[in-house]
């Protein structure tokens, strides 16, 4: 048996390879950053709440990183980013 055919499924999966990866990574993270800017913006809370919410979703994903059992497809390094854009914001916030 040839796995040929098997070769050609998963490239209908996958979308090809990298540049379908980036079609969908770029506008996710761009989507991911603005909402973050609008939730921490639009809150009463103080820069230093944000700052340590921001840290702890950083320690969070960092822990799910590093650890060699989970396999979120790279979703864990979103939760970091993620993580490191609203301890940004928290930082530069006036309150």
């Amino acid at each position: 048996m040839s796995n040929k055919g098997f070769n050609s499924y998963s490239k209908i999966i996958t979308g090809g390879g990298i540049k379908m990866s980036l079609i969908v990574t770029i506008p996710v993270l761009i989507l991911a950053v603005y909402l973050v800017f609008l939730l921490v913006k639009k809150s009463n809370a103080s820069g230093t709440k944000c700052m340590l919410l921001g840290l702890s979703i950083l320690l969070f994903g960092g822990v799910i990183a590093i650890d060699g059992n989970s396999d979120l497809g790279g979703f864990e390094y979103l939760i970091l980013f993620i993580g490191l854009i609203i301890s940004i914001v928290g930082f530069a916030k006036d309150k």
